[in-house]
């Protein structure tokens, strides 16, 4: 079976196992975003799960994602993921954490790399890497918070080569 199909099926059983379905609550794969996860939308009642991380991921990891929004869905509007949400995730058998880790961090969520990173021109450390290409055109008297000395004019943007040299949106950020 298909990957995505299978994550959609076992989202909704998840979401009529806690009665959202009745509640006109719906599941839904965002195309566009590339760097959030999931997302519960209140107004729309919809669950939504971003497809291109989903592809990345394991299924168990987008089935803890799932887990999570119905968890905020389960809360209600503006609690965030304070103590009671953390108390429905727990119900749900969710993670009650509040973000992913990125493998990048030490974590096991593989990531959509940026189209542009931020470079140490002399070592060609990377610092932080963009999806869109930052609106700062001068970097001479830039530095990174907490590495002046180290980064004070030595900062550059570049593309990343490997999504310029392949159109897929897929690749994984090491």
């Amino acid at each position: 079976m298909n990957k995505l199909i299978e994550i959609q099926q076992w989202a909704v059983e998840q979401m009529n196992k806690w009665d959202l379905i009745e509640e006109d609550w719906t599941f839904v794969w965002d195309n566009k975003a590339v760097r959030r996860y999931g997302q519960c939308r209140y107004h729309k009642k919809e669950i939504g799960v971003t497809k291109k991380m989903a592809v990345l991921n394991t299924i168990e990891e987008t089935k803890d994602v799932v887990l999570h929004e119905i968890a905020h869905a389960k809360t209600g509007r503006g609690h965030g993921h304070d103590a009671m949400w953390k108390r429905w995730c727990v119900r749900v058998g969710a993670r009650p954490e509040r973000c992913y880790k990125p493998e990048s961090k030490g974590g096991t969520v593989k990531t959509v790399e940026g189209k542009y990173k931020l470079i140490n021109k002399d070592t060609g450390e990377v610092y932080a890497n963009y999806h869109r290409k930052p609106k700062v055109k001068d970097w001479s008297e830039r530095w990174m918070r907490g590495r002046k000395t180290e980064t004070y004019g030595k900062l550059k943007v570049v593309a990343n080569k490997v999504n310029n040299t392949d159109s897929s949106p897929y690749k994984i950020q090491a």
